[in-house]
């Protein structure tokens, strides 16, 4: 997308990016693919009596988590590389890390970033929330 203007509703699941510019809105979906958090207690009992137990790397599934967010906010970065203005907003910590992720590996020196906590939203009204956050009418832009 190459808008001036974008907004992203983000959280460790999904993305999704509102592109406002003259011509209209257009949307992208993006999906982490990143694994539920999982239970430490998670593992195997031995069938003979005494025997040894698996034992669930918990360290090991959050490393492979972060991989994946790092690779998840990376296609998220990418489609907003060429915005002006960035609106990010979602619950929880994905707006900062994504934030801070941009920051770090594409900086863009003239890009302003606004960021909001949000609950979670159907398309229908993060659309809505990125074109009230720009003033956005058809016939202005």
């Amino acid at each position: 997308m190459a808008h001036s203007k974008m907004g992203v509703w983000i959280d460790h699941r999904e993305a999704v990016l509102v592109g406002v510019s003259d011509k209209g809105i257009s949307t992208r979906f993006f999906q982490s693919g990143v694994e539920e958090h999982i239970d430490e207690k998670r593992g195997s009992r031995s069938e003979t009596p005494y025997g040894p137990q698996g034992v669930f790397a918990e360290d090991k599934a959050d490393r492979r988590n972060q991989q994946i967010l790092n690779q998840y906010y990376s296609e998220v970065a990418n489609s907003v590389n060429n915005a002006k203005n960035l609106y990010v907003f979602g619950p929880a910590e994905a707006k900062q890390e994504f934030v801070k992720y941009l920051e770090k590996y594409s900086p863009n020196n003239g890009l302003k970033i606004e960021v909001e906590a949000a609950d979670k939203m159907t398309e229908t009204q993060i659309i809505e929330t990125v074109k009230k956050h720009f003033k956005y009418r058809p016939g202005l832009f």
